[in-house]
């Protein structure tokens, strides 16, 4: 991604000033909101510092969080906040480190995504770099918005002091309401070459769609996700990228130096669930290794590979595949038979535009039985959309009956269905709700 010549140490450090849910305190060396959302200058900065803060901060909890809970990511350490999170049940504590900053971070990059949204309209800018910016920071409060709502039973929708929160369903309605708006400020205007030079690595319009297939399929509106889906362009690229100053979080806790915590053989899976043999996607995401952990329910675990091989690795802000595996599903709760042409399409793949190809033949299993088939999607999920922060609402989405266990659990599918919320929220927010039963 183009830095331009912003000051980005400038643009992030004010984030913390928009985290909202917890009391805000004056301090006179913060810079005033004024001085960096009302130039030019500064709310591109923002946009981008937004970005760079997100690829390299917080998308580090939204994959390794919810992977300890799901069996995605073995524990090799002794170190209290994988090992809590690996242990799961309710035991796990509301300080745990790993839980605190996926919530705060995610309430950081959400608030300064509004406050752009706040701003731009009185800033002077070319009309299509204007609606770009605005449209980027939607996507972005939306997709903050969904990460929060897939780990956390509620979450607050705007960033403020004692912020109220919604549930599930108000939540996910917002995220797509955001993504429309976005939708319709790019339609009325498209985003210029100013903006596609300052996000040369992106594909906006896609990733709105993309987006909007995964909420509707969250919030149940099948018929959406569908059509949302089938507006995704599959053979178009949007990255996340990562150089020598911004590295691939995944690869800096889960490849780098002898790391705490490593994939799972399998991807974490049992039984039917293992992959076939000659699955392509196996040697995609895993390095076969010998290795074994032995403090948390002696798990054999892999070297991860996929896109976190390297320090300067890109992450897919999205997987064309997902759209596929997400009209499957929606088929599957509408329309049965129409589910088995786009399962099979993510089984079959050779040609997928980021190497994720399975290779395999079509799926042999009782096309009339929908427990069957929708076990088979989630099977594919897990293994095709491996360490993106998805299997946890996957598992509770499509595994509702199960329940996670109270107790220390490291073999079930998941040992949480939702994460407390962090200590310092409950003190600093009077609106804050209970924590889930599990």
């Amino acid at each position: 991604m183009k830095l331009l010549k912003y000051n980005l140490i400038l643009v992030i450090a004010i984030a913390s000033l928009f985290v909202g849910c917890e009391k805000d305190f004056n301090n006179v060396n913060k810079p005033a909101e004024n001085q960096v959302f009302s130039t030019r200058e500064g709310i591109i900065g923002a946009s981008v510092g937004m970005t760079q803060d997100f690829t390299n901060s917080t998308m580090s909890p939204i994959v390794e969080v919810s992977a300890l809970s799901t069996r995605e990511l073995g524990n090799l350490s002794t170190y209290l906040t994988p090992e809590q999170l690996v242990a799961g049940g309710l035991s796990l504590p509301d300080d745990n480190a790993g839980i605190v900053r996926l919530w705060s971070r995610l309430l950081r990059d959400k608030g300064v995504a509004e406050s752009i949204i706040a701003s731009v309209d009185a800033i002077e800018l070319q009309a299509g770099t204007k609606s770009g910016l605005k449209a980027y920071a939607k996507f972005f409060k939306a997709m903050t918005l969904g990460y929060l709502i897939q780990n956390f039973e509620k979450a607050p929708i705007n960033n403020e002091v004692d912020a109220t929160f919604s549930d599930r369903a108000t939540v996910l309605a917002e995220c797509i309401s955001l993504l429309e708006s976005a939708k319709s400020d790019i339609s009325a205007t498209p985003v210029s070459d100013e903006f596609t030079g300052i996000f040369p690595d992106i594909d906006l319009l896609n990733m709105i769609n993309a987006y909007a297939a995964r909420y509707n399929l969250f919030a149940g509106n099948y018929t959406a996700a569908i059509a949302a889906a089938d507006a995704v362009d599959l053979t178009s690229k949007s990255v996340w990228i990562y150089d020598g100053s911004n590295e691939n979080p995944v690869w800096k806790f889960a490849v780098y130096n002898e790391p705490d915590t490593k994939p799972q053989d399998n991807f974490g899976l049992l039984g039917d669930y293992i992959p076939e043999a000659g699955d392509g996607r196996i040697a995609f995401y895993l390095d076969p290794s010998d290795e074994v952990e032995v403090d948390f329910g002696y798990h054999s675990v892999e070297n991860a590979l996929g896109f976190f091989t390297s320090a300067s690795a890109s992450i897919p802000v999205y997987l064309p595949s997902e759209m596929l595996l997400i009209k499957a599903e929606a088929y599957a709760q509408t329309d049965l038979p129409s589910a088995i042409a786009p399962l099979n399409a993510v089984r079959t793949k050779t040609d997928d535009i980021f190497g994720v190809n399975a290779g395999l033949l079509d799926w042999t299993g009782d096309v009339t039985d929908k427990t069957a088939v929708l076990n088979e999607i989630y099977k594919n999920r897990c293994i095709e959309l491996f360490l993106t922060g998805m299997r946890l609402e996957d598992s509770r989405r499509m595994h509702g009956s199960f329940t996670p266990s109270d107790d220390i659990d490291y073999i079930n599918e998941r040992n949480r269905n939702y994460y407390p919320y962090p200590f310092a929220e409950k003190e600093n927010n009077v609106n804050c709700p209970s924590d889930p039963s599990i």
